[in-house]
């Protein structure tokens, strides 16, 4: 976790009671929303989050167990590995310290997506020693590559959204070239969320600057612009690869819908932090994460959107799968990749 290792530190501590203890919160219903329960120590994960992500969700819909991640090098990784590393940027941390882009909210340089590859192609060369790897019937989920890029653009007028893309989608392109090169043939990209809705950019961006949802309308129009070209780069992959399966996840997609219909989904806080510092309708400073000092957990986390600020919280993990396998948010849909794995499907497109 490099830099991120205090907070990390103050965070767990506060899912698992310090500060629940502290202010008498409980969240005892949540669990059943799949929200988690803010002061209850069992909650298990390895996300900044309450509890499971989208990447869990899945692997309970695809019927097994959770991947590791890769770090935990004690874990059984027969079923796959997680090479996500919170805070990475695509960005090189040495453009972010030129530009004096370093200090959003931790000063040390982030690590970029390149580390995650070089972590793939260990793992590969350990599985080498090993047993055979079947690559051709692995999935491979690639998340949204650049989220936390998009948050700097606020600190700098000169910072260009297209540069961001640039970078973020050349590293999805030599991800899946690296995983290609391997035997991989299953692959699912996720698009970028609209990232303006979280509280971070929303304090970021003037308050005249908002689109149809509420939100930072500069930072969500870059985002748009992205998912376009990135789903164009997916095009070219497909027909440079054709013996592969590249699906787009439309995570853009699945949480605008929440956001139009949050109360339908069973959410009544569509922006506030759950976890914060400062109250209001966001409940969020930058100088009080989660987990530092005065901050409070609120009593039912399932019934927020936004878990810190930065990250969602389980319960929107939930409703993102769900809308990600059977709400038409991928293209092509989910259960017909498996079909199409199985042989029950010949076509795909």
């Amino acid at each position: 976790m490099g830099g991120l290792q205090n907070f990390v530190g103050a965070w767990l501590r506060a899912i698992n009671g310090d500060l629940a203890v502290r202010d008498g919160v409980s969240d005892s219903d949540s669990n059943s929303e799949g929200g988690g329960a803010s002061g209850d120590p069992s909650i298990v994960g390895n996300g900044l989050t309450n509890g499971e992500l989208v990447i869990d969700h899945i692997c309970h819909a695809l019927g097994i167990p959770q991947v590791p991640p890769y770090k935990n090098q004690s874990s059984n990784f027969s079923n796959g590995a997680n090479f996500a590393l919170a805070g990475s940027t695509a960005l090189p941390g040495s453009f972010l310290q030129k530009n004096n882009l370093l200090s959003l909210i931790w000063k040390t340089i982030p690590q970029t997506y390149e580390l995650q590859l070089q972590w793939f192609n260990e793992f590969m060369q350990k599985l080498k020693s090993g047993a055979k790897p079947d690559m051709e019937r692995a999935l491979f989920w690639i998340g949204s590559v650049g989220a936390r890029d998009f948050s700097r653009i606020h600190m700098a007028s000169t910072f260009s959204a297209g540069w961001v893309t640039h970078n973020a989608i050349d590293h999805v392109h030599k991800l899946i070239q690296g995983m290609v090169k391997h035997g991989a043939k299953f692959f699912v990209v996720q698009g970028l969320p609209p990232i303006g809705c979280l509280p971070l950019d929303l304090i970021l961006s003037p308050v005249s600057e908002r689109d149809q949802f509420g939100c930072a309308a500069r930072i969500n129009k870059a985002v748009l612009n992205h998912n376009v070209l990135l789903q164009k780069k997916l095009g070219e992959l497909q027909k440079l690869f054709p013996h592969c399966v590249f699906v787009y996840a439309d995570v853009w997609k699945a949480f605008t819908k929440v956001l139009a219909a949050h109360h339908k989904f069973g959410f009544q806080e569509p922006f506030k932090a759950c976890c914060g510092f400062g109250g209001g309708p966001l409940n969020f400073q930058i100088g009080h994460l989660c987990g530092t000092l005065h901050t409070s957990v609120c009593p039912k986390a399932a019934k927020h959107i936004i878990w810190d600020g930065i990250h969602l919280t389980a319960a929107m993990h939930k409703v993102l799968a769900k809308l990600l396998i059977h709400g038409r948010c991928t293209h092509p849909t989910i259960p017909n990749l498996i079909k199409f794995k199985k042989g029950l499907i010949h076509h795909l497109f």
